[in-house]
């Protein structure tokens, strides 16, 4: 593709396209002589005027029109004339210029501009035709019109012709509008003017500068095509441009091919020593000068300053002051600069004495100290704290007759702010306004940042607002001052509205500002504002670093927001934003913290690789995610590589060692650890202590644990909060209340030691176990007088006492308390309260509370909706507890298994059972474990409905999930049966069980015993129990009362008292049914006499009183009957009323 194709495609070659054809008509015409010229052409101006001008107005400015053609062709007519125009000639073109741009409509009129440029330079008045020109790029002209009417101008007199076209391409230029520079140039070209090699090089170094490198080579090589005038200069914007880029490779190429055709000078040295040394590149930078001589061009002293210069600044100066003799071989006398160059390094690299030395050195050369190296000087000084030798040199620079300038001031005043002075800085303020002298922004700036860096916002503020009313608009660097110093103190809204009033005053944040913002808000834990100023940095058109990258990734990754973090991480990794050691840090830290140590070293190994040494901090982090995941073996094996690596451990690292030790190994590990440590010279601090102490405490070691604290008081260590809350933890694990009641009140109190709430809260919840609600009150009351401030844990910790103990009312009581002390109630507190209105019944109002808990941002936890349904349940309102069942799965929880219990058997109850059935599948589902009580209690339902083909499937359901044994669940069906009256059903389950070789469930007999003696089928019942025996299940007690009840029933009294007697031989104890069965029966059927045995063993039991004299056995049996109905009546909660026929018992009687 051609040069000419290539800036066909970019913006310039379109505007260039869309010019031509608007003014082909008027660049031809402009060659002709300015009389010869059609007479449409005067239309030019005329186009310009307002169409809505008035008749009046249009006279009006006709006249003047007339009277200022007549005042510019006299000043034209002197253009032509052999004189030269004088500054005279062009302040009256000034004059008459302003006179006429003042007049609406007149304004508009092109010629009169340009023929006032014309006049300008011939005056030489290059500047003012420079702005008048600049005026004519700003106003919206189309460049094609200048241009035609600048040439009309320039047909009059040649000579200044090149000087035009300059002229008009730098005012382009110098107003930001290259594309229209681009445009004259080629409209020229095509108007038959060659565009000069200072407009082609203005053009360049305007491209370069704007970073577009890619339009300036396409420029050049559409001049190429146009064979214009190019020159060194040319060759010396082209060989920065690729500097800027930053690779030397190309450059040198280019420098290469100019001294092939000897075109380099100076300037074109200049450049590469400049970059050079920039990228520490010495020895090229030394090549340079050594091709500089070879090549006959004499290095100047401005070539020495650029090399010194970069030098000072990368802290090279002891290597720039040598160039000094270098300069000097060559016959080259350092100047100030070279000297206050020098004096600057050596004071920023804090090497004071030799600042001194080339001082003196420079006043030794006859050259006199100026202002601008007394204020290096000052300046050296206050930065490295030395404020009395900066004061002593301003006495000498006033002595020597030097007037401090505004720059000395601020140097000395940036010196009293860097050691906190801010007594005298303000002082200093004071003298200067006193003296009449300015104070300018950059001194409201420093004293701003001065109070900010030592936290007195508030005097920054009434600076700030002292500037204000000194007329001084604050600018970008003293807004930051202020906003950064209000975000180190926390106070993020004093910083919104400063920021705020910022951008209203029309001053927009920097990228340094931004910087500061997303830091401070990520510091502080606020992402989300993080997250929307560094929307802003791009919405502003700005670049964000990658400071404010890593910022953000190390916020997301403390905040937990795994998934924002990790989306972050592969922006950074596709937009190519590097990595520093801070996030390689808390990338590690995040995945040891989440247990996944692989991934951690995989971010480890990466970071070596990137060229990022680990620091200490990582180090630490991979050995407490090694020891958090257990992997003790491997911890131990990574430590021994780190004391090969210099400086990689210090106590932190072998505290996070000790720590998984006293966690997953034993304790004389730990304790060979701790003397590994002093040999190494690493002696223990707190923490380790601490964490030996929390290792034996947990172990039940006690009394080492006790050894341990008294070794920090001998060493002068004095135990904190985390030990002592570990000791006492200890104490009351191992059940030690008295010694940690002890510890709390003799050792703690004694020695002073400070305990926190949570030491408090682990006394606290020893008494909850307890139950001692006065000792929690009076712990309450103690962390009052001791200037400790309960927290919601020990609230709840009360409340929770209050409610076990039936207080509902002081638990709300309690509630009331915590909402007036500002102690914002968190979910354990509702869930106690729910708790304790649902002990009271009031079910509607624990939901209000559950309502107000979500509407004050509280998550729920499962244990509130747990004891809600489980309460609706028993209160049969299924409707509600399915709602909260459907929003506890809105909320993605699941209930526990006894809220599903409780659920099942309120919908059973209910005779929902297919919803029933459908909470017993989601169960299942949400992988807990159903219970055989359910699907047996499901059964009976089913079968008491008469749905015995539904029971029949959740048998084989039962079986299926392996719940209950086959016998079991076939035990259940028949159980069902019998219950609902289906007797021949169940006997029918039971013999196909026996034919199988399944041994129903004594239970099962039992049952089924108790349906055949319902229907007095008694000899199938013995039937049953004879085959129960020979299955090898023991009969128990509820059988036989089933059989005895039986045979009472059929007034088998005799045949009951041998089921009874062979009760006893088994060992078997009758229970109150069986003595209340017989003596019923016995009575009824008037059998009494069979009774006497039966009285006696009651009567030894102790369940009815015996007689000390003769009384008649059917008064006994009465008796008898009446006292053990009261017993069983009693222990079913029975209140039991005394009657008028009931038996007294007599004084005689023994108990």
């Amino acid at each position: 593709m051609s040069s000419f194709s290539s800036l066909a495609c970019s913006s310039y070659r379109r505007r260039i396209v869309e010019c031509r054809a608007a003014a082909s008509h008027a660049a031809c015409s402009s060659r002709l002589p300015y009389r010869a010229r059609p007479p449409a052409l005067p239309k030019i101006g005329a186009d310009m005027l307002p169409a809505n001008t008035t008749s009046a107005h249009g006279v009006d400015s006709s006249i003047i029109s007339v009277l200022t053609v007549q005042r510019w062709e006299t000043l034209n007519h002197m253009a032509y004339r052999t004189g030269r125009l004088g500054k005279a000639h062009g302040k009256l073109a000034l004059k008459i210029l302003s006179s006429i741009v003042q007049r609406s409509g007149l304004d508009r009129i092109i010629p009169i501009y340009c023929t006032a440029v014309l006049i300008l330079i011939q005056a030489q008045m290059h500047s003012q035709a420079m702005s008048v020109l600049r005026h004519l790029a700003v106003t919206g002209f189309p460049c094609s019109a200048i241009f035609s009417s600048l040439l009309r101008t320039i047909s009059c007199c040649d000579s200044t012709k090149r000087v035009v076209i300059d002229l008009l391409v730098k005012a382009y230029v110098k107003e930001r509008r290259v594309e229209d520079a681009v445009v004259a140039i080629f409209f020229m070209e095509d108007c038959g003017f060659k565009a000069s090699a200072v407009a082609c090089n203005t053009v360049l170094n305007a491209l370069v500068e704007e970073g577009e490198s890619e339009h300036a080579w396409l420029f050049m090589r559409e001049c190429l095509a146009r064979k214009f005038p190019l020159d060194v200069t040319t060759c010396n914007i082209l060989l920065n441009s690729l500097c800027t880029k930053g690779k030397t490779r190309k450059p040198e190429d280019m420098l290469r091919k100019m001294q092939s055709y000897g075109l380099p000078n100076s300037v074109t040295y200049n450049t590469m020593l400049h970059w050079y040394v920039k990228k520490g590149r010495f020895k090229a930078a030394l090549g340079v000068l050594e091709d500089m001589k070879r090549n006959s061009i004499k290095a100047d002293v401005y070539t020495y300053n650029i090399m010194i210069d970069k030098l000072c600044k990368i802290k090279r100066s002891a290597r720039a002051y040598l160039l000094i003799k270098r300069m000097r071989e060559d016959n080259l006398k350092p100047d100030e600069c070279t000297y206050n160059t020098l004096v600057n390094g050596f004071f920023g690299e804090g090497k004071i004495n030799l600042a001194i030395y080339v001082f003196n050195q420079m006043v030794t050369q006859s050259l006199e100290p100026s202002v601008a190296t007394y204020t290096t000087l000052i300046d050296g000084y206050c930065r490295n704290g030395r404020i009395d030798e900066a004061l002593r040199v301003l006495s000498e620079m006033q002595t020597t007759g030097a007037r401090p300038s505004e720059l000395t001031y601020s140097a000395l005043l940036n010196g009293y702010c860097k050691l906190s002075m801010l007594g005298p800085a303000l002082d200093l303020m004071d003298g200067l306004k006193s003296r009449g002298m300015t104070v300018n922004k950059t001194m409201y700036t420093i004293l701003i940042d001065g109070f900010c860096q030592v936290g007195e916002i508030s005097k920054a503020k009434q600076t700030f607002m002292c500037m204000l009313g000194d007329g001084i608009g604050p600018d970008v660097i003293t807004y930051s001052a202020l906003i950064n110093g209000m975000c180190k103190m926390a106070k993020m809204n004093e910083a919104n509205e400063i920021l705020a009033r910022m951008q209203k005053s029309g001053v927009l944040p920097n990228d340094v500002l931004y910087t500061t913002l997303v830091c401070y808000y990520c510091k502080a834990g606020y992402v989300k504002e993080a997250l929307k100023h560094f929307v802003d940095i791009y919405r502003r058109r700005l670049v964000a670093n990658p400071v404010i990258h890593n910022a953000l990734l190390c916020a997301f990754y403390r905040k937990d927001m795994i998934t924002e973090a990790e989306h972050f991480k592969q922006y950074m990794y596709r937009m190519k934003i590097p990595f520093d050691t801070a996030s390689f840090n808390c990338i590690i830290d995040s995945y040891c913290h989440r247990g996944n140590v692989l991934e951690a070293f995989s971010v480890y190994d990466n970071m070596v690789r990137y060229g990022h040494p680990p620091n200490i901090c990582t180090y630490q982090n991979l050995l407490r995610g090694l020891c958090q995941g257990g992997h003790l073996v491997q911890a131990k094996q990574f430590m021994a590589r780190l004391l090969d690596i210099p400086y990689a451990i210090d106590e932190k690292t072998l505290n996070a060692l000790l720590l998984g030790i006293c966690k997953y190994g034993t304790l004389d590990e730990a304790l060979d650890l701790c003397e590994k440590m002093v040999k190494s010279n690493f002696l223990p601090d707190i923490h380790t202590y601490t964490i030996l102490l929390s290792g034996f405490c947990r172990k039940g070691k006690i009394l080492p644990a006790v050894i341990i604290l008294q070794m920090m008081l001998k060493k002068g260590l004095v135990p904190d909060t985390v030990a002592c809350t570990c000791l006492l933890n200890g104490l009351i694990n191992e059940g030690q209340v008295k010694a940690a009641s002890y510890l709390f009140q003799e050792i703690i109190n004694k020695e002073g030691l400070y305990l926190d709430c949570i030491a408090y809260n682990s006394l606290m919840k020893v008494y909850l176990k307890r139950g001692n609600i006065n000792t929690l009150e009076r712990v309450m009351s103690d962390m009052h007088d001791n200037g400790v401030y309960p927290n919601s844990a020990s609230y709840n910790i009360l409340m929770h006492g209050y409610v076990n103990k039936g207080l509902y009312s002081w638990s709300f009581y309690l509630y009331k308390v915590m909402l007036r002390k500002g102690i914002k109630p968190n979910n354990v507190t509702y869930r106690l309260l729910i708790l304790g209105l649902t002990e009271c019944g009031m079910i509607d109002v624990a939901v209000k509370f559950l309502e107000k808990m979500v509407l004050e941002g509280i998550f729920p936890d499962k244990l509130a909706f747990d004891i809600l349904i489980t309460a609706f349940s028993e209160k049969s309102r299924m409707y509600n507890a399915l709602q909260l069942l459907n929003c506890m799965k809105w909320l993605h929880m699941s209930p526990s298994s006894e809220t599903y219990s409780a659920m099942i058997n309120g919908l059973i109850r209910k005779n929902c059972l297919e919803q029933s059935h459908k909470i017993l599948c989601e169960m299942l589902e949400s992988g807990l474990q159903p219970k055989h009580t359910h699907y047996i209690a499901l059964i009976n339902a089913k079968c008491r409905v008469g749905d015995i083909d539904g029971a029949f499937r959740l048998k084989d359901e039962m079986k299926a999930l392996d719940v209950v044994p086959a016998e079991v669940a076939d035990s259940s069906i028949i159980r069902g049966l019998c219950r609902c009256g289906k007797l021949e059903e169940a006997v029918i389950v039971f013999s196909s069980m026996m034919r199988v070789g399944m041994v129903p469930t004594v239970a099962t007999f039992t049952t089924l015993m108790h349906g055949l003696s319902k229907e007095f089928k008694i000899d199938d019942a013995l039937h049953l129990k004879r085959l129960m025996e020979s299955c090898g299940l023991k009969v128990d007690v509820v059988t036989y009362n089933v059989l005895i009840t039986g045979l009472c029933n059929i007034k088998c009294i005799s045949n009951a008292l041998d089921l009874y007697e062979e009760m006893k031989s088994k060992g078997l104890w009758p229970n109150i049914t069986t003595y209340i069965t017989l003596t019923g029966a016995m009575w009824a059927t008037c059998q009494i006499q069979e009774g006497e045995k039966l009285l006696k063993d009651i009567e030894d039991r102790g369940l009815v009183p015996s007689y000390k004299y003769p009384v008649s056995l059917e008064m006994r049996m009465e008796d008898a009957i009446k006292r053990l109905n009261m017993i069983r009546n009693c222990r079913k909660g029975v209140p039991v009323m005394d009657k008028a026929g009931s038996l007294p018992v007599e004084a005689g009687i023994c108990v």
